[in-house]
């Protein structure tokens, strides 16, 4: 081994980095934790310093543990879509809003009323985002009740960028997590689109690909870091798009299930296609797939053992959840969670959604909630993948699990036995460091392409069959689970649940 690749990965719940060698195995990692405050209800901040000391304490660990002289370069990954505002020392403006944040409920409301979708498409070259967590929805927030701030401000940038400005001193964002707002096709930011949202155009960061350098690493972040000051920093991409490469999204006919702080599944496509709920997604070289995050995954397990389980103390012991859970027989005898705890996403883009038990009897315990819950998102990824699969026009033989989740051996169960097919664990569960290294091994000149990546870096660990004897129960549930949304909609549309 020549050299090492570290991903840097900005994420919800924690900062991690990893370093990989060129064929994908793990030399060393380290995480850092980050809380997630929410000062009214429906939103969700974070303290961008906070990403900020996180990273330089995971990167400082890696170069006591490999020798630094070896790092070749740096990929980012980072959750999105978030917002942080910078001034010109790079300093930045207040709290961040993050990518759960439902406060730009009305925000999205005069976006559907007021950009039609012929615009949308003339101006990002893809269908409107108008949801409470669109950035452009955010952009319009931050005008209305940040205006002082704006003004004072130099740029907008994601979590990632943000970072990687403080790295390297360049103010830049790649296309993807520029979503809604660029168009890559044209390869600008539209001046009528941002008169439209009377937001500065000038705000907005230069857009490069995943895989340009986005800088090197100044004296002051060398210092800061332990790395070689010139060390190459590449531009990296959202995080659910790196932990999709690290699944092997490049991979023809696969679907890939990113099991983190909230789920996202997609599917591998031959080109761009549209599908209801879900939106379409291309890896520079590396190929297309359909796409559609969910809000739910294991943030909703870590409100579980908050609310059933006291004896935990504030803290998640998953392997008692699991063994109670596991007593209960599949269908839960007919209770049904539905995991919009903060609305959702895909497929259903609501964000006045809220979670609900239905079908509760005294029969229902504990352990029925608990098997409820798991089964629900195992539902959710169902939910999508046919959405996606009949927009393709074909069925994925397995399912790839990738992120922390994929270490539960039950999860991995449910989930097959809902799909009934397959699921291949990866190897590798820290999948946004490792897709973020694979950029970065492109972006280096180690491999020449994302295909090529994928080929040498990913992993697998031992598969999970479905079990046969569930395929009725959970079809019937399923089904119950489709009809309970639509049926309480009306109920949570009128109830004045939207922020």
């Amino acid at each position: 081994m020549s050299g090492a690749l570290i991903g840097l990965d900005i994420g919800t719940s924690s900062i991690k980095a990893a370093a990989f060698d060129e064929h994908g195995n793990q030399l060393t990692g380290a995480s850092a934790p980050v809380s997630v405050i929410s000062p009214h209800a429906g939103w969700a901040e974070q303290q961008p310093e906070d990403w900020w000391q996180g990273t330089c304490s995971v990167l400082r660990q890696i170069s006591e543990r490999i020798d630094p002289r070896t790092i070749i370069a740096i990929g980012l990954s980072g959750q999105c879509p978030g917002h942080v505002l910078i001034d010109r020392h790079h300093q930045a403006i207040g709290r961040a809003i993050i990518w759960r944040d439902q406060r730009a409920a009305q925000e999205a409301t005069w976006l559907k009323q007021h950009i039609s979708p012929e615009q949308a498409r003339a101006w990002t070259g893809s269908a409107p985002a108008s949801d409470a967590t669109s950035p452009p929805a955010r952009l319009l927030w931050i005008s209305k009740h940040r205006a002082a701030d704006l003004e004072q401000s130099v740029a907008v940038l994601q979590p990632k960028d943000f970072i990687a400005c403080k790295l390297t001193g360049n103010i830049i964002t790649d296309r993807h997590s520029a979503y809604s707002l660029y168009d890559p096709l044209q390869n600008r930011y539209h001046p009528e689109y941002f008169d439209a949202l009377a937001f500065p155009i000038e705000k907005m960061p230069a857009v490069r690909s995943p895989v340009e350098t986005a800088g090197e690493l100044s004296p002051s972040a060398s210092s800061q870091t332990g790395l070689p000051q010139g060390t190459r920093l590449v531009v990296g991409t959202i995080d659910a798009y790196c932990d999709n490469l690290a699944g092997g999204i490049t991979s023809p006919g696969r679907a890939v299930d990113v099991a983190g702080t909230s789920e996202s599944v997609s599917l591998s496509v031959e080109h761009s296609v549209d599908a209801p709920g879900i939106y379409p997604a291309c890896l520079e070289d590396g190929g297309c797939f359909l796409c559609g995050p969910t809000q739910s995954g294991g943030d909703t397990l870590r409100w579980l053992a908050k609310c059933f389980y006291p004896e935990f103390a504030g803290g998640v012991d998953f392997q008692t959840m699991e063994q109670e859970a596991g007593a209960v027989s599949a269908g839960c005898n007919g209770l049904t969670f539905l995991p919009y705890l903060a609305g959702e996403r895909a497929p259903i883009w609501d964000s006045a959604a809220r979670g609900s038990f239905i079908g509760l009897t005294f029969d229902h315990t504990r352990p029925y909630f608990t098997r409820a819950v798991y089964e629900s998102i195992g539902f959710a990824i169902r939910h999508i993948l046919a959405l996606a699969e009949n927009a393709a026009g074909y069925r994925a033989e397995h399912l790839v699990v990738c992120g922390g989740g994929s270490r539960s051996q039950f999860w991995n169960q449910i989930k097959a036995d809902i799909l009934q097919r397959p699921v291949m664990p990866t190897a590798i569960t820290e999948t946004g460091c490792l897709g973020a290294a694979m950029l970065a091994s492109v972006g280096a000149g180690i491999h020449p392409d994302l295909y090529t990546a994928s080929d040498q870096m990913i992993i697998f660990r031992d598969r999970v069959d479905p079990d046969i004897h569930h395929k009725d129960a959970y079809d019937q549930a399923y089904q119950a689970y489709r009809q309970y949304y639509p049926a309480l909609k009306p109920i949570w549309s009128s109830s004045g649940t939207k922020e």
